[in-house]
């Protein structure tokens, strides 16, 4: 089981997934031990001649203890979730901007930036960025520890785990000294959705599903991605089935046949898919299927669709997707 989004093709689509979902792989938020447990957590700088802090010791999420740049100008990424340097206001000289292409709600924030290939990152172009840190997604099957020790030979190089949104925000403000604009962040963001979770007026106690429609292929979300946002921020309840078979098994999606949809299915229905209406109400659609008419959800209009876009977590993609909500609910 993996998560994902509509990248050109399932391959591509699976990649990102295993990356993003999540590293948007939401759980419940970690204590401040756990956190820094899974995510690193910084020590005393090192002093230079000059009697300025140049490096700080850092411990990253798989247990690497690396002398950083304290203040790193020459970032690489290798994140599906770069909103999270971006909201910090980071930016990479270079990312893994492949995986995303267009399927990001911030595409106008990407100029300036070089791709450096997949997830892992291609060696040879990110050497030739002359990075002075390198921050490497390891909270997916497809990390090596050989990829970690190449790198490494380029720059400075830590990994970082996949967790809540906050708290990935948390580490990376960490990281590059970004701490008081990372809580910042966090502060005006819980204000700011608090006053449109009142403007929407939503219900309270009633269960809900983020399906992914990827072709003819339906995907159920667990806690992750667009998901984290609909129970953890609109605090609707995840379906039984879903909290079940997914979020008790820190399962962030999972490949499902159409029969099994109503099973999945809350009282509210979030749809991802980069289907127009048209494409929805096709003969050969499963939105026009006998089974998909029979949820629940369908029959009371609680079926809310939204571009794949949305379906990643970094701060950036929060901001704007909570612009859009009063429009996509109808408030």
């Amino acid at each position: 089981m993996k998560a994902t989004r509509k990248l050109g093709t399932l391959t591509l689509m699976i990649t990102l997934i295993g990356a993003l979902l999540s590293a948007c792989g939401s759980q419940a938020e970690p204590s401040t031990t756990t956190a820094e447990a899974k995510s690193g957590e910084s020590t005393t700088s090192t002093q230079a001649e000059s009697g300025q802090s140049e490096t700080k010791s850092y411990t990253d999420s798989l247990g690497h203890t690396v002398e950083i740049p304290v203040n790193a100008k020459r970032i690489i990424f290798t994140g599906s979730d770069l909103g999270d340097l971006l909201a910090l206001d980071v930016k990479p000289v270079g990312a893994a901007l492949g995986i995303i292409g267009d399927q990001i709600a911030y595409p106008e924030l990407l100029d300036g930036i070089e791709d450096v290939g997949d997830l892992q990152g291609d060696l040879e172009k990110i050497t030739s960025l002359s990075p002075d840190l390198i921050l490497l997604d390891a909270g997916g099957s497809y990390y090596e520890e050989n990829q970690y020790t190449l790198l490494s030979k380029i720059a400075p190089t830590v990994t970082y785990d996949r967790l809540s949104t906050n708290e990935r925000v948390k580490v990376f403000g960490d990281i590059l000294g970004k701490e008081q604009a990372a809580e910042d962040w966090i502060e005006t963001y819980a204000e700011q959705f608090e006053q449109v979770r009142n403007q929407l007026d939503l219900p309270t106690g009633v269960t809900a599903s983020v399906f992914l429609q990827l072709g003819k292929d339906m995907y159920v979300m667990g806690n992750s991605a667009l998901a984290e946002t609909v129970y953890d921020t609109l605090q609707f309840t995840p379906a039984p089935k879903v909290k079940e078979s997914l979020i008790d098994k820190n399962e962030p999606f999972a490949n499902i046949s159409s029969e099994l949809l109503p099973e999945f299915a809350g009282e509210y229905l979030f749809v991802l898919t980069d289907l127009s209406e048209e494409e929805r109400n096709n003969s050969d659609s499963i939105m026009t299927t006998d089974i998909w008419k029979s949820i629940p959800a369908v029959k009371n209009n609680k079926v809310y669709y939204l571009n794949t876009k949305w379906n990643f977590d970094d701060p950036i993609t929060k901001e704007r997707l909570m612009e859009e909500l009063p429009s996509i609910l109808g408030k």
